[in-house]
């Protein structure tokens, strides 16, 4: 993307406006935008044209709130997937008495390995019923969620942390076999196999100095254009609303580097 254009964008702080026209468009194409709490419970199918819409709250951020208020505006539903780091109980709480869905993103695995002092995936492999032990931990943090808040927590969604990388192992490990999901007492996790092998169109948002603001070649307007039977749109509230003094070093960055470019595909885990 353009210097001047990326320079512009964050002077403006403007991609909700952004987001705003993706709501839009989405249902000017007779999409159903909705949850995946609305996909599991209602048994939707591909006889509809479908916009899951998934937000994965990794940092605090006003962003958060924005984007929840643009769905209220347009009576769309969505997931807000919160971390233990980033638990927000008023939010939440009103994210669940619009209709919308507030749940879980968990990351045992990496608490387990910071916890351990773990150093590589061997040392992990090594530890007698660490998966067991890591279930534990998932349980606990969704029972607290649930105790909290008085919500559901059918759907729940892996984060992923540097501790992941280093013992190559994703947190969505846990739930790779669904009986797991009766333990959990849910009913999605939001990589599940059998639901991404239906996903036309997958679309993460990334900064937008990297490849205008989306990985996987795809924007979200392009999909709906091309009226992809079924989008998952997954986004990260701190890529479109930025504090002064980060709105300030993003600025200063584009300036002297000017966009990155990437290619990759989507990979489930």
């Amino acid at each position: 993307m353009n210097r001047l254009i990326l320079v512009i964008k964050y002077l403006k702080n403007s991609r909700m406006h952004e987001y705003e026209k993706i709501i839009e468009a989405a249902l000017a194409k007779d999409y159903e935008v909705i949850s995946l709490r609305d996909y599991i419970e209602d048994n939707y199918n591909l006889s509809k044209k479908l916009f899951i819409l998934r937000h994965d709250i990794d940092h605090f951020s006003k962003g958060t709130k924005m984007m929840f208020e643009i769905e209220k505006k347009y009576r769309v539903n969505s997931s807000f997937y919160f971390r233990n780091t980033t638990f927000e109980p008023r939010l939440m709480k009103n994210i669940e008495a619009y209709g919308s869905e507030a749940s879980l993103h968990f990351e045992p695995i990496a608490d387990f390995v910071k916890a351990n002092f773990i150093k590589d995936k061997k040392e992990l492999m090594s530890i007698k019923n660490w998966e067991e032990r890591c279930l534990v931990i998932l349980k606990s943090n969704i029972d607290r969620f649930r105790s909290l808040l008085d919500i559901p927590c059918i759907t729940i969604a892996s984060h992923g942390e540097y501790e992941n990388t280093l013992v190559e192992t994703p947190n969505n490990y846990l739930t790779e076999d669904i009986k797991t999901y009766d333990t959990l007492d849910i009913k999605l996790e939001a990589y599940n196999q059998e639901m991404i092998e239906k996903v036309t169109c997958y679309i993460s948002d990334v900064p937008i100095e990297i490849n205008g603001g989306y990985r996987y070649g795809i924007t979200p307007l392009e999909a709906i254009v091309k009226e992809e039977k079924f989008i998952m749109f997954l986004t990260h509230p701190n890529h479109w609303y930025y504090s002064s003094w980060k709105q300030f070093k993003k600025l200063i960055k584009t300036v002297l580097q000017g966009g990155v470019y990437k290619k990759e595909s989507f990979k489930r885990v």
